[in-house]
C-alpha cells in the first residue's frame, strides 16, 4: 500500500495527468503479458525472447508468455499486435529486417512507425563476412579484387533482409557487381556457401564462427565499426578499406501505439534491468551479442532513422517492392 500512499501524496503537487500515469504504471502489469515472437521456436530471436520472458516473469510475479507467430516474412506476428489493447500487456520483438520491410513490401499490413511505440533496443549483434574456403580470398581487399577475374555471387535469406542489403552495400562501396542469390533462410544459405554454390555471404556472428572454426567457411571480417572482443584478431569491413561500412542486427521491443507513456517507460526500465543482469549479459556476450538497453527516447528516433536508411539503400539498389 505504500506505493499508492506515495502516489496520493505526490498528486497534491503533480498535475492530474502525471498522477494518473503514475497510478497506471504502479498497477502494471495486472495480468499475464503476451510476448509476440514472429519466428518459429528455437531460433536466435526466440531464444532471446525466452530469456527475457523468464527474467520479467520473476520480476513482475506475473507470467510473460512467449507466443510464436511466424509467417509472411515475420510480419504476421507484428500485425497481430495491432489488435491488442494499448495497455502494455502485449509486446513484440522486432529486428533490423522489420525496418527494411516498409521499403520492400507493397502491402505491409501495418505502419511500423505509426501503429506502434518503440520501447527499447535490447541488444545488437554484428554480422560476419564469410567466404567459401576454396575461394582464394583471405581479406576484404582480395575479395574486392577477385571480380576482375571472375563473376562473384553472394547468398542471402530472401529479398530485402540485412544479408541481402549488406551485399548491396558491399557492391556499392567496393564498386563490385556480385549477384544476389536468394535462399529460404539463414541455414540453407550457409549450406550453399559450404557447398560452394555461392561465394560469400553476411551471417550472424554465432553461426558464422561455428562454421569457420570447423573450416567449412572462412571468416574474413566483422561488420560492426569496432572489433569484437570475441574475435579481436578479426578486422572490421570498415577498417579493411570500406570506411563506414556497418551492418548490425538489432533486437528491439515495441508495443501498441497509444499505450500510456508511464507504462512504456516501465516496460523499458524492467526489460533493460533484466538484460543487464550480469549472468544474462555475460551469456549474451559469449554469443557475440552486445547489450544496448536503450529507452523509448533513444529507440524511437533510432527506429525512424533505420527505416529511412534502408529506404535509401533500397532505392539506390533499385530493388522493386514485392
Amino acid at each position: 500500500m505504500s506505493v499508492f500512499r506515495n502516489i496520493a501524496a505526490a498528486c497534491v503537487a503533480w498535475p492530474l495527468v502525471l498522477c494518473a500515469g503514475a497510478a497506471v504504471a504502479a498497477d502494471f502489469p495486472s495480468r499475464p503479458v503476451r510476448f509476440v515472437v514472429s519466428w518459429t521456436p528455437g531460433g536466435g530471436a526466440d531464444s532471446l525472447a525466452r530469456k527475457l520472458s523468464k527474467g520479467l516473469t520473476e520480476r513482475w510475479a506475473h507470467p510473460v508468455v512467449v507466443e510464436n507467430k511466424p509467417g509472411a516474412d515475420a510480419t504476421i506476428g507484428i500485425q497481430s499486435l495491432t489488435q491488442a489493447p494499448a495497455d502494455g500487456h502485449t509486446i513484440a520483438l522486432i529486428i533490423t529486417s522489420h525496418a527494411v520491410h516498409p521499403s520492400v513490401r507493397k502491402a505491409l499490413p501495418y505502419n511500423l512507425l505509426q501503429d506502434f511505440v518503440a520501447v527499447t533496443n535490447v541488444v545488437e549483434a554484428p554480422n560476419l563476412l564469410v567466404v567459401n574456403p576454396k575461394l582464394p580470398v583471405r581479406n576484404v581487399q582480395e575479395l574486392i579484387a577477385l571480380p576482375k577475374t571472375r563473376q562473384l555471387n553472394f547468398g542471402a535469406p530472401g529479398l530485402g533482409g540485412p544479408g541481402h542489403l549488406g551485399g548491396v552495400m558491399f557492391n556499392a562501396m567496393a564498386g563490385t557487381n556480385a549477384v544476389h542469390i536468394p535462399y529460404a533462410g539463414g541455414s540453407p544459405t550457409l549450406m550453399a556457401l559450404v557447398r560452394g554454390d555461392v561465394d560469400f555471404m553476411f551471417t550472424t556472428m554465432l553461426s558464422g564462427m561455428q562454421l569457420a572454426k570447423s573450416g567449412q567457411v572462412r571468416a574474413i571480417a566483422i561488420t560492426s565499426t569496432q572489433r569484437s572482443p570475441m574475435e579481436p584478431d578479426l578486422p572490421t569491413v570498415s577498417e579493411s578499406g570500406l570506411g563506414g561500412f556497418e551492418l548490425v542486427t538489432w533486437y528491439g521491443i515495441i508495443t501498441r501505439a497509444g499505450t500510456p507513456k508511464a507504462i512504456v517507460d516501465q516496460l523499458a526500465r524492467d526489460i533493460n534491468a533484466v538484460v543487464r543482469e550480469p549472468k544474462l549479459a555475460a551469456q549474451l556476450a559469449s554469443e557475440g551479442t552486445q547489450v544496448i538497453a536503450s529507452g523509448p527516447d533513444q529507440f524511437g528516433p533510432y527506429l525512424t532513422a533505420e527505416v529511412r536508411k534502408w529506404a535509401g539503400i533500397v532505392r539506390q539498389a533499385n530493388i522493386q517492392p514485392e
